[in-house]
């Protein structure tokens, strides 16, 4: 498919365009960086702008802070309940900060070793003022200041970004849940990934861990209160973060979604991440259904470096991962922090012998050779061949595929930098750069197969997608304060490419002449996004001054889908050539991944524009509300309009209820509306295409296909928290109902199809698919939280978490098959029972954590076990009830009926509810430096074992998801199947 953007003189200028936004981006980032080396510039003014309305002293002291550019220390436990003055004009920040104190029992002094102010108790309290003294409320930017330990000392990590645009808001005061996870925590145990360590700590985000998924298995897909991958919005540093140019075609969690990479951020860069668990699109627009997740880059000073290392327990899989990262004053408050990483991650393999016919057998009689065998134990005795066997068969290692972790080869630099520039200004910027390798396998070709060109691969191959993924992002912005109003001007652009080399492959038309490695094409998505948001604060006449936030954006965004070389599509004509099928018809085009043609290449853009408002106030200290509403226009589908009303009353002291409800959309990805593929295969002898179809295409308007719609929702949710003394525990329930949710359809093929295709004019297409609105939904769950922490003398610190989630989709209309369709008489469903489940009812119902910290002298012991509920797949869409009941002894299914509608049943299976332990223990050898022991799975845990195919691999104890019994478990384990993980980590900081 070509657009206008074809034409060579427009691709000049989305070049020219693409490199200016960079440049711009990067001119951002390399200006705080020159201002940054020349301080005489920051020279600050004596006086300052103030606009701070009086209130509680947790948040006018934040901002405070954030209006004289100064480090401010304070201790949260000292503050609560302090109510300040209000402080307007141009004043020194000495004297403002004296006016907003006069009435208090806080006094403020200034730390002669860092310059910082400090705000406590004007009481004789020696420790009290010390915590005070030594811990920030904000990273702190002179590298003289060092953090402390204190138990209650508020960090800057104590007010969250997400889920307001006033960002002076304390995460236990949110009106909707939020969960702050410091980076410590965060790496604290044996993963290494960011989207791993997150489904350890955030019960309702998921990470399926795929095997043999194309670029799936390099690239994961990750889900938040069991919806989609794609309905989640991802932020760094609060600015909109690009996509990943990957669309998930394949059967598995997230199909027919376009993902972010969360792990393209290592964790080495991250100073906390927000998880906003509400539905926002009111605030930051398309795709804020699930909620939000902002990863927070650290900018604080020092430098240091850790080092990981680990294994399974079976000997694969080793692991290295190192990153170093260092962070340095720019000018007198400024800073820079870059981060480098790299991991390397060796593949694992649970797949079981292949005990099928390899090679051709020999008919007794005539001494021809006969067709293999597909059936289990075909090759080694158990089932009867074709054949007599070739004497290869019983010296055949017939560990043959791989199913498993792939190798992956990753590595990355993150730079995070801000520069206050005097009179209210400040130059912030932040980029990263990410390169990732990884090898993902097919199936086994046999020997005997037609796919396989014998002269090249006597023995059969197992065919290699090599997989290079390249992100890249640069963000540029300043904020200031001026007339009252807190302003913030950015722009940010993110591109994400991927190209795909399939190795140990054969395109068999080709015949001997084939290559082994092709090119097979790939895809890029560019976005490029500028806001300009602005807040104040007004005294409204109401109990409370009134927050109003505003803003506008502007985003472009690029999809491309590029052809492979012509060898990994191409028909060669050459015919199979030996075997029983010599002479016959052979497959065209790469094995494992043929690749895209020219007909699916293409290249599009849009344009989408924002405005949104938002409003915040308390009624007398005890009900905050919050509405918001934004508008939002995009090129291709049009306008849409979203609201959100947020509150929380206080009953009583540490117990509040909290609610919202709200409305969203997603606009659909360019790549769900353009994507194309190819594959070739024959039908009565003549070679016909199945086909991926834009939406727009004519082919696939023939068969009922029309133009996405954006996904609509509606949100509500009600909750509560509690804090007592060293005890805090949350509770919320919601309902997300999604209309118009967009899916990739079923395959529709068959001869009335080819033919009534070829009548209009579309020869040579078999089978059709594409993407479609096709279902509305409702999600109810509950999320639960609560943390206790014991301090004892003699004993140390103990510290108790306990979080946990369900979650229930359900339907509320699935669209039937297209009347095009229906009228050729296809019965397919255009959303079949195998993609109803997956998106119902494939991730765990429920998943619950339990931690357990215990630190003691130099010594911190974390033990973590996550229960992950039931969860179900479709194991076969059509078995007699004979060969369900040779099957499914030890194993729990449920049936449903056949579609079409048969004596047959489809089968789902259950998986069971399992238990996953992690242990870490830490030693700090200095109070800079740290060595780790531990386990992930630590008990050796593995998921229910697949339904067996085959009577005959039940007969020999070995369950797989095919004939071959050769892959044992299944896609969709919530925590993979590779067993228990045990690693080693050392950290040092300078």
């Amino acid at each position: 498919m070509t657009t206008s953007f074809a034409k060579s003189n427009e691709r000049a200028a989305r070049r020219t365009a693409h490199n200016s936004r960079a440049a711009l981006a990067a001119l951002c980032l390399i200006a705080l960086v020159t201002l940054g080396l020349t301080p005489a510039r920051l020279t600050a003014a004596a006086t300052k702008a103030f606009d701070i309305p009086a209130g509680e002293a947790a948040a006018t002291l934040k901002l405070f802070s954030t209006q004289s550019g100064l480090e401010l220390l304070f201790s949260l436990e000292e503050v609560k309940g302090e109510k300040t003055k209000p402080v307007r004009g141009e004043l020194p920040p000495r004297e403002a900060l004296d006016q907003m104190l006069d009435g208090t029992t806080l006094s403020a002094t200034q730390d002669k070793a860092t310059g910082a102010l400090a705000v406590g108790k004007a009481a004789n309290d020696p420790n009290g003022q010390r915590a005070a003294r030594t811990n920030s409320a904000r990273p702190p930017a002179n590298p003289k200041a060092e953090a402390g330990s204190g138990e209650n000392v508020v960090q800057l990590d104590k007010f969250v970004a997400t889920g307001s645009r006033f960002n002076d808001r304390l995460v236990t005061n949110s009106p909707v849940p939020i969960d702050v996870i410091p980076a410590r925590e965060l790496r604290t145990g044996g993963n290494t990934g960011t989207a791993e360590m997150l489904v350890a700590a955030i019960p309702s985000f998921n990470l399926p861990r795929t095997s043999s998924n194309d670029s799936l298995d390099v690239v994961r897909p990750a889900t938040l209160r069991g919806l989609q991958p794609d309905q989640t919005l991802v932020l760094i540093n609060g600015k909109r973060r690009h996509t990943s140019a990957i669309v998930n075609i394949n059967n598995a969690i997230g199909r027919g979604s376009v993902a972010v990479d969360v792990s393209a951020i290592p964790a080495a860069a991250l100073g906390r991440v927000e998880v906003l668990r509400d539905g926002a699109a009111a605030q930051y627009g398309s795709d804020a259904i699930a909620g939000v997740i902002n990863l927070v880059l650290d900018k604080s000073v020092g430098s240091g470096f850790d080092v990981f290392m680990g294994g399974y327990s079976q000997g694969d899989g080793q692991t290295i991962d190192g990153s170093a990262y260092a962070g340095v004053p720019l000018g007198d408050k400024g800073i820079l922090r870059a981060t480098v990483f790299a991991r390397d991650r060796q593949f694992t393999n649970r797949a079981e012998p292949d005990t099928r016919q390899q090679y051709f057998g020999t008919n007794p009689a005539t001494g021809a050779l006969t067709a293999i065998s597909g059936n289990f134990g075909s090759g080694t005795g158990l089932t009867p061949s074709n054949g007599t066997l070739d004497p290869r068969e019983a010296t055949l290692n017939r560990i043959l595929s791989r199913r498993g972790e792939p190798a992956v080869r990753d590595s990355g630099l993150i730079l995070n930098a801000e520069l206050p520039l005097g009179n209210g200004l400040t130059l912030y910027g932040f980029g990263s750069y990410n390169d990732r390798r990884g090898k993902s396998t097919g199936f086994f070709r046999r020997a005997g197969q037609n796919e396989t060109v014998r002269a090249l691969y006597p023995n059969g191959y197992l065919p290699l997608e090599n997989i290079k993924v390249t992100d890249f992002s640069l963000d540029g912005g300043v904020k200031g304060y001026a007339a009252g109003w807190r302003w913030d001007l950015s722009s940010v652009y993110g591109r994400d490419k991927f190209d795909i080399v399939v190795s140990n492959s054969n395109n068999v038309s080709l015949g001997t002449a084939s290559p082994t490695r092709f090119n097979v094409g790939g895809s890029s998505f560019g976005q490029w996004t500028t806001n300009l948001d602005l807040n104040r604060e007004f005294q409204a006449g109401l109990p409370e001054p009134l927050k109003v936030a505003f803003g506008l954006e502007h985003r472009e965004e690029k999809y491309r889908l590029v052809a492979g070389e012509p060898d990994s599509y191409r028909n060669g004509g050459v015919p199979i050539l030996d075997g029983p099928a010599a002479g016959g018809l052979a497959t065209p085009g790469a094995q494992v991944f043929p690749g895209f043609r020219p007909s699916d290449a293409v290249a599009v853009r849009r344009t989408s524009n924002a405005a949104y408002l938002e409003a915040e106030t308390q009624f007398a200290s005890r009900l905050l509300v919050d509405a918001a509403v934004r508008h939002e226009n995009y090129s291709d589908f049009g306008r849409s309009t979203t609201f959100k009303l947020s509150t929380r009353l206080a009953l009583a002291k540490g117990f509040a209820l909290r609610g919202s409800v709200g409305s969203g959309f997603r606009a659909p990805h360019l790549a769900q509306s353009f994507f194309s593929s190819t594959a070739t295969f024959f039908v009565n002898g003549a070679p016909v295409d199945n086909r991926l179809f834009p939406v727009a295409s004519p082919e696939a308007r023939l068969l009922g296909a029309t133009p996405l719609k954006p996904e609509t929702t509606r949100n509500f949710s009600v909750g509560g928290t509690l804090e007592a003394g060293r005890f805090s525990a949350s509770f919320d329930y919601y309902r997300t109902t999604i209309d118009d949710r967009i899916a990739l359809s079923s395959n529709f093929g068959g001869t009335p199809v080819i033919n009534f295709l070829a009548g209009a004019g579309f020869a040579g297409v078999g089978s059709v698919s594409y993407f479609t609105n096709a279902i509305d939904t409702k999600t109810d769950g509950v999320d639960f939280t609560a943390r206790y922490v014991i301090k004892t003398e003699a004993a140390g610190k103990f510290t108790v978490t306990l979080a946990a989630t369900t979650a229930n989709t359900s339907y509320n209309r699935i669209a039937p098959t297209p009347a095009s369709l229906a009228a050729l008489g296809v019965t397919t469903p255009l959303f079949d029972i195998t993609q109803r489940v997956r998106q119902q009812s494939s991730q765990p119902k429920d998943k619950g954590i339990l931690g357990l910290g215990w630190d003691i002298g130099k010594f911190s012991i974390f033990l973590r076990s996550v229960r992950y509920g039931e969860y179900e797949t479709v194991a076969f869409t059509s078995l007699s009830q004979a060969r369900i009941d040779a099957l499914r002894p030890g194993f729990k299914i449920r049936l449903e009926p056949t579609e079409p509608a048969s004596a047959n049943f489809a089968v789902i299976q259950i998986f069971d509810a399992d238990i996953v332990t992690d242990l870490d223990i830490t030693y700090r050898l200095t109070p800079k430096s740290s060595v780790s022991l531990g386990a992930n799975n630590l008990f050796d845990v593995y998921p229910t074992k697949n339904l067996a195919s085959t009577v005959a691999s039940v007969a020999a104890g070995t369950n797989g998801s095919d004939n071959a019994g050769t892959f044992p478990y299944t896609n969709i384990s919530p925590y993979g199947f590779n067993g228990a993980f045990f690693y080693a980590k050392f950290s040092l900081k300078f």
